[in-house]
């Protein structure tokens, strides 16, 4: 939902991890983001608190700046809320940590007066209490132009919604409603407009995969959990996210048994960063960047210099690429004795640090 036509989500700056985002043996991750109240993004949530629905001890307070950082444990289901005095409490999608630190996972917070005007505008019923009856789920179809960028750049950015789209949750929710060009949630309106807000009123506790339809393009799904009473806002830049650009740059050596005799990088999108990393025992050099390559092709041995050659058996060479909405690229190579280099080649999601085999 792009309340006003403001944004509607707040980013840090992502840091692509080469070798593999966080440890995926660590014990925790860090979640961290920007709490902000719905439709004023200048007024930053100082002195609120985030916790975890499933871990009630867990809890963080949110910085004068506007950030947070809480950590969590590793492996484990979260759903982050918000308790910010004057505004009502919203929870975000549900997680499943998985090796990496998430970044960017931002509240966008109503007032209790705009979440009681909101309510009144969907005919949500309310307990007494004020509270909803049963739980709504919201979220935005929002661009992958946005997905990379800093909180800052986000709010400058415009509106970042995608038009065409529909989505169903499973198990089935009730018909959603999708907000309308003017930022209203609008019952005729049969698809999703620029705004990108969707909306579902009346859901039954439950817990639900929320996925995308649309003519030209993909998003990624996210989990919500509801339970009577409960504000479910999946919001930019997670939620329905459009998936980055596959990666075109094509990252290639030249090796005589350890010796690293050429490396290149070609078919380089514009802006294009390449980081380069050894790791292992006594490696020549830690990272070397290449920053505005140039787009297509770039030679990227000159890099290193003589560190090229005094690389190791035991020690693995890492390319990664990463560009503007696009999904990264990582090339490795683990050096061995008596044999060539074994190479891989991982996809790191836009908006991720973790490589996978896919994205």
């Amino acid at each position: 939902m792009q309340p006003g036509r403001l944004i509607g989500g707040a980013l840090l700056a992502l840091s692509l991890v080469l070798a593999s985002g966080a440890d995926a043996g660590a014990k925790s991750v860090h979640i961290c983001g920007t709490a902000y109240e719905f439709n004023n993004t200048d007024l930053l949530l100082a002195g609120a608190t985030i916790r975890v629905a499933e871990l009630p001890r867990l809890h963080a307070k949110v910085g004068r700046d506007g950030t947070y950082d809480l950590a969590v444990p590793d492996h484990a289901t979260v759903t982050p809320y918000i308790v910010a005095p004057g505004h009502h409490t919203i929870y975000l999608q549900t997680f499943r940590t998985d090796g990496e630190d998430l970044g960017r996972v931002n509240f966008q917070t109503p007032t209790d007066s705009i979440y009681r005007a909101l309510a009144a505008l969907l005919s949500v019923p309310l307990e007494p209490n004020g509270e909803l009856r049963d739980c709504a789920i919201v979220s935005t179809f929002s661009t992958r132009n946005v997905r990379d960028l800093s909180y800052r750049r986000f709010t400058a950015y415009g509106a970042h919604g995608i038009g065409g789209a529909t989505a169903f949750g499973k198990p089935a929710l009730p018909k959603a409603i999708y907000f309308n060009e003017d930022v209203i949630p609008d019952p005729a309106q049969p698809l999703s407009s620029i705004d990108g807000g969707v909306v579902w009123t009346r859901v039954p506790a439950g817990v639900y995969r929320i996925r995308a339809r649309h003519p030209s393009t993909r998003f990624a799904s996210f989990v919500a959990t509801c339970r009577p009473g409960r504000v479910v806002n999946a919001n930019p830049p997670w939620g329905l996210h459009e998936l980055g650009r596959p990666m075109p740059a094509a990252v290639s050596a030249h090796w005589s048994g350890v010796r690293l005799l050429a490396l290149r990088a070609k078919k380089l999108p514009a802006g294009a960063i390449v980081r380069i990393r050894c790791a292992g025992p006594r490696c020549p050099f830690r990272l070397r960047t290449v920053r505005k390559p140039g787009r297509g092709n770039r030679d990227l041995l000159p890099a290193l210099g003589g560190a090229a050659e005094r690389l190791r058996t035991g020690q693995t060479l890492e390319v990664l690429v990463t560009a503007h909405a696009h999904d990264g690229k990582l090339v490795r190579w683990r050096l061995r004795a008596a044999s060539p280099p074994r190479r891989a080649t991982l996809c790191v999601p836009l908006g991720n640090t973790r490589p996978r085999p896919r994205c």
